[in-house]
This record gives structure tokens, C-alpha cells and sequence, in this order.
């Protein structure tokens, strides 16, 4: 039988016994809210579920909802939400308890994600807002069906609001892409540019030709390795991608999903660009002491053998 009291300060508490002991609820304003999360943690008694734990901190409910993610989740993409979870879940929610968290409050936060700096433009893009949404809601779907810990999840249905600012509205609709006459402006210019060290090693140009004519993620290009390319039939193998590690170093992991691992064609032009670079490549290494080979053989390396990341520039 359910348990209910009046506390001193005019609440109402409701407990449940738990395996001998009485178990609280949480304390409630009235005694028939009291009565009723009373009558359904003896409904979840009944058929054998968890009672619910209001009291039950936010923080625990996060680090349980890590451990189950990590299980289903990229390295990469898992250290991104730890990234999340850190810098803007935990200092919003950290201190409450997991019943406590209210739709207003998440909204409210989403919300201040939104807000214009001194230039007039969103603080967060829409893409990061809609990321810190879908955590919220994953971690609150997590306490309702795994944990059993609430009801029903306050984040449910929220979305991403546009608001009528228009550079809201132009971010959210915007598609960022070089027109023709910029992409031949761009290669004409790294055609005759020249590395301070190296002169004839045209990496630049060779990587962005490279992007242009395959359509390639940037991160699944600088992992390409020689071996990878079939010269035979003009094709290229695509089976993995650069990520940095927590050490902001170039590491290799696999493709976001099954259908990222593919075969990918080249048009004539393009192998001989290819060929015509691997020779020089070749040429510089055989050659020249301070040109050093990548041990992983890899296609768009520097002249030290290293990786090259998104964030290199000439």
C-alpha cells in the first residue's frame, strides 16, 4: 500500500514499499498529485517495472545514457557528445533532479542558443541547435524507457524554431557552393601557386581538382591511400576517413554508416592528374632528404609524410 504524508512546509509526500522499505516519491503540492504518482508506481509494482525515483539526479541519468550510447556509437561522433554533454547539457541541467527538468526549462534553453551577438547573427548555427536537441531528447527518452524514471519526456516534439529574423531565416536556407567561374577561378590560382619549400609539389591543387571532380567528403579524401585506386578499371575504394583523437591528433576510423563504403569512379582526367602527381610525389621523395614518405602510403600527404586535416591551408 502506498504511503502518504504531509510534510511541515504544506506538501505532500508519497512512498511506496520497495522490497520491505518505504520508498519516496518526491513531495507533491497537493495530496491528489500525491495520490496519484502513488497509484502508478504500484501500477509499475504490479507488473514488475522500475518505481519511479524522483529524486534520482539528472548527472546520473547523463552518465548512464553515455554508457548505453557507447555501445552503438562512432568513437568520433561519442566524443562529440561528451563534448556536448560537457559544455552545455551538464551546466544547464547538472544540478537538478531528473523529475525536476521541465519543458519550459529545455525550451528556454534551446532558446538562449538562438540569441543574436553584437553582429546580429544566431551565436549557434541551426545545425548545432538542432545537435543540442536531439541529445536532450535522447537522454530524456533514455530516463523514460530505459531508466522507467519519468513519465513522459518534456523534450517530445520539441523542434527548432525559425524565427522571423532574416538571417535566421538565410542561414537556415542557405547552401554554401562555388559556381563554375569560382571553381575555375580557384584552381587557376593553386595551378601556379607555389609552396615556399617545395615549388613543383602542386598538393593543393591536386586535392581540391580531386574534391571537385569525385564529390568527396574532405575527411574521406585525406585518408585515401595509393593502394586504394584501381588504375585498371578507374575506380577508387572509400572505406574509412580522418577524425582527430581527444589529443587533437589525425587518427583514421570508419565511415558513418554500411552505405559510406563504396567504389567510386574516375574519369580519365582525373587519373592522369593522379598519375602525373604520384610521380612527382615519388620524385621528391627518392630525392630529396627533407621530403619524407608517409609509412601509410597515404595520396594528399605533406612534405613531412603527415596527414593533412580540413584545417590545413596553403
Amino acid at each position: 500500500m502506498a504511503n502518504i504524508r504531509k510534510l511541515q512546509s504544506g506538501k505532500y509526500q508519497a512512498r511506496v514499499h520497495v522490497d520491505g522499505k518505504l520508498v519516496s516519491l518526491g513531495t507533491f503540492r497537493t495530496k491528489k498529485e500525491a495520490e496519484i504518482a502513488a497509484a502508478k508506481a504500484e501500477e509499475r509494482k504490479y507488473y514488475s517495472q522500475t518505481i519511479t525515483d524522483r529524486n534520482m539526479p539528472f548527472e546520473f541519468v547523463v552518465e548512464q545514457w553515455l554508457k548505453w550510447k557507447k555501445q552503438s556509437t562512432k568513437d568520433s561522433t561519442f566524443r562529440q557528445l561528451e563534448v556536448i554533454i560537457r559544455n552545455h547539457v551538464k551546466p544547464a541541467f547538472g544540478h537538478k533532479k531528473i523529475a525536476k527538468v521541465t519543458r519550459t526549462e529545455v525550451k528556454d534553453w534551446l532558446s538562449s542558443f538562438g540569441e543574436l551577438d553584437e553582429t546580429g547573427k544566431p551565436k549557434y548555427s541551426i545545425g548545432s541547435r538542432r545537435k543540442y536537441l536531439s541529445v536532450i531528447k535522447s537522454i530524456l527518452f533514455y530516463a523514460v524507457q530505459e531508466l522507467q524514471v519519468l513519465e513522459k519526456n518534456p523534450a517530445d516534439r520539441l523542434k527548432i524554431e525559425v524565427q522571423d529574423n532574416v538571417a535566421l531565416k538565410k542561414e537556415d536556407e542557405k547552401v554554401k557552393f562555388f559556381s563554375l567561374k569560382e571553381m575555375n577561378q580557384l584552381l587557376d590560382y593553386l595551378r601556379t601557386y607555389k609552396h615556399q619549400r617545395f615549388s613543383e609539389y602542386r598538393l593543393y591543387y591536386m586535392l581540391i581538382f580531386f574534391l571537385y571532380k569525385t564529390g568527396l567528403r574532405i575527411s574521406e579524401a585525406l585518408a585515401l591511400r595509393w593502394e586504394d585506386v584501381d588504375w585498371s578499371r578507374n575506380m577508387i575504394n572509400i572505406y574509412q576517413q580522418t577524425s582527430r583523437d581527444d589529443n587533437n591528433k589525425v587518427i583514421l576510423t570508419t565511415l558513418k554508416n554500411e552505405t559510406s563504403y563504396r567504389e567510386i569512379s574516375i574519369d580519365d582526367e582525373v587519373v592522369r592528374e593522379l598519375k602525373k602527381f604520384k610521380a612527382k610525389q615519388n620524385e621528391l621523395i627518392l630525392g630529396n632528404p627533407r621530403f619524407k614518405k608517409c609509412d601509410d602510403g597515404i595520396i594528399f600527404q605533406n612534405y613531412n609524410g603527415h596527414y593533412l586535416t580540413p584545417f590545413n591551408h596553403p
